[in-house]
């Protein structure tokens, strides 16, 4: 016989039958009403001015100054029913409570176990209409299995049973938060995550008045927020309201848009300050919502366009990612969401803004990352295309633009060796010259953030310092015979051998080809007279359709034949030219040969 500890409230079955009895009426009466609309209207004057409601809105009690203002009878009896399941509720925390009650976060696992009794007591759910079926029955079988729970253990059975009691019947938003109210005021860690799962499926749920979830409601902004602080109020962990909230987003119906609405983007910003790695654990979900929407869109918005749910998704969680000024600490959930971000492949698109962030966090963790971190940072690395303004985040934190106090420029110039020495080492070259170029363009276009830094001069002098820097990076990377590139002198940059291809040249001989067959004039044979009128009649005529056609010609022969057309157009004996009766020209036998088609320019002299 276990003995009952001293302080301990009498649990007897018969007490806490007199106790559940009340709660089951309570919530059978709520069943039965029908749901009404908070929405009323007002009166002034004579004019009726409709009244609409929030869809988070909560309920005010009966008997409060506030219930006159939105009164209807319809409401008014919902709202006396909800506070008199709240009271009824109360009432069983209040008086199975022990004198010296200790907050326990973690219960214990006879706690845990009783607890899964509480919630099962009840067996199969039963429709609101059958809930008074049976009752003598099924009042014995609880009685005997209360019997069997130890009795220090029946209060967390009875909290969870009648919890559960509550739950089976249909949810209301405002029976739920001032049930919640009521558990987080006592201390009640099981009920209040339970309490608060619902709450928030609620809120992330759509209606016939609202299609749109509740949550993005724009009257709604500081609903999270106010929330997740009544919670910390309560000495509750914010990574458990994390916990809770995370996967209700990601499995919410419309979960683009919740991701997106501002109650959870302002939830992400303090979570930035107050708990990183709660907000690491909302990012990876939003990191799977995004890979399932990418899969879900058509092959033609698999690039990024604005307005798509791909870009939407991607634009808040990099705006998650860059709230702080500074870049995020190399710890095991940063290493753990850059792992996931390699595996979804969202960092290969460096011109993303994203996939940008992505890569300045795996550069500012590399060197400090442990050997079993850094192969995968190294594959992660490896695999991106580096673009000018890749490493932009990285250089304007590294700089510390808008930190207070602001970073001298000796430690900026610290940091930027470490991450150019780690990328060195493990033989990302082009990485190393990008991050050099990206910080020299940095202070060449942004010098005046640099103010704070150092003085004008020293920064002039750190400029010439990176241009040297540049030059070796680059150096290192395309003077090796294999890479395929050759320093020119004349243009005093890189350039790859062999640029022209053998396919280009060959159309170019085409298009020679076409050109002359086309003026249909033998340049090494003398033509005749009738041939060259013939010829510029031809040209008159296809003269629309050739100045459509601007062909690249390389030889100075081709460019006189071309241009022969407009020379006649522009001549003052062109209609004299036309004519079969007039004589402008000799003879054909004293037309010189030549092969030089620049002499047919002198059949136009007389």
């Amino acid at each position: 016989m276990v003995p009952r500890p001293s302080g301990s409230v009498e649990f007897s079955t018969t007490r806490i039958s007199r106790l559940l009895r009340p709660l089951r009426t309570k919530c059978i009466a709520l069943a039965t009403m029908h749901p009404t609309s908070s929405a009323t209207a007002s009166t002034y004057g004579s004019k009726s001015r409709p009244v609409e409601s929030h869809p988070l809105d909560i309920l005010p009690p009966p008997d409060t100054l506030r219930s006159y203002h939105v009164e209807h009878r319809s409401a008014a009896s919902l709202r006396a029913v909800l506070y008199a399941v709240r009271d009824c509720f109360r009432e069983i925390v209040v008086k199975t409570r022990p004198a010296e009650a200790l907050k326990r976060t973690v219960p214990r696992l006879a706690d845990l176990c009783s607890i899964i009794v509480g919630e099962n007591m009840e067996g199969e759910e039963d429709l609101p209409n059958d809930a008074e079926e049976d009752s003598d029955l099924e009042l014995t079988e609880m009685e005997n299995i209360y019997e069997i729970i130890p009795v220090q253990y029946r209060r967390s059975a009875l909290l969870a049973h009648s919890l559960d009691i509550i739950l089976r019947f249909p949810h209301h938003l405002t029976l739920l938060s001032i049930l919640l109210d009521v558990s987080l005021q006592h201390d009640l860690y099981h009920e209040s995550c339970v309490l608060l799962h619902w709450l928030l499926r609620a809120a992330v749920s759509a209606s016939e008045q609202h299609p749109t979830p509740r949550l993005c409601h724009p009257a709604h902004s500081t609903y999270l927020i106010d929330l997740c602080r009544k919670w910390r109020e309560a000495n509750l962990p914010t990574s458990a309201f994390s916990r809770i909230l995370t996967p209700i987003l990601a499995e919410a119906p419309r979960s683009e848009l919740v991701w997106t609405c501002k109650a959870v983007a302002r939830l992400g910003r303090e979570l930035h300050t107050q708990d990183f790695e709660s907000l690491l654990n909302m990012a990876s979900h939003i990191l799977r919502s995004l890979a399932d929407v990418r899969t879900e869109e058509s092959p033609l918005h698999k690039c990024r366009t604005s307005g798509t749910k791909a870009s939407s998704l991607a634009d808040q969680l990099n705006k998650w990612l860059n709230y702080s000024s500074s870049l995020p600490p190399s710890q095991d959930s940063t290493l753990e969401f850059i792992d996931q971000c390699r595996l979804s492949g969202i960092h290969r698109n460096t011109s993303e803004p994203l996939a940008a962030t992505v890569v300045c966090w795996a550069t500012h963790c590399l060197p400090t990352a442990t050997p079993s971190a850094a192969p995968s940072l190294h594959r992660l690395l490896k695999d991106i295309s580096p673009t000018v303004p890749m490493y932009n985040l990285l250089v304007e934190k590294s700089f510390g633009v808008n930190q207070m106090p602001p970073v001298k420029l000796e430690d900026s110039r610290a940091i930027f060796q470490v991450y150019a020495g780690c990328l060195r080492a493990n033989n990302l070259l082009l990485l190393e010259a990008s991050l050099w170029a990206c910080a020299l363009r940095f202070t060449e276009i942004s010098s005046d953030l640099l103010g704070a830094c150092a003085l004008r001069s020293e920064i002039n002098l750190y400029r010439e310092e990176l241009i040297v820097l540049v030059d070796d990076a680059e150096r290192r990377c395309f003077q090796a015979p294999e890479s395929g590139w050759e320093w020119e002198e004349w243009m005093g940059c890189w350039v790859q051998r062999d640029l022209p291809p053998a396919k280009k040249a060959k159309h170019r001989h085409e298009l020679q080809q076409s050109s002359s067959g086309r003026h249909g004039c033998d340049v090494a044979k003398p033509c005749p007279l009738a041939d060259i009128k013939n010829e510029v009649m031809a040209d008159e005529d296809h003269h629309d359709y050739a100045s459509a056609f601007e062909l690249s010609f390389t030889s100075l022969i081709s460019n006189a034949l071309s241009s022969r057309t407009k020379l006649h157009a522009h001549s003052g004996h062109r209609t004299v030219l036309l004519s079969p009766h007039t004589k402008m020209y000799p003879s054909d036998d004293t037309i010189p040969s030549s092969d030089d088609a620049l002499n047919l320019f002198a059949y136009t002299e007389g």
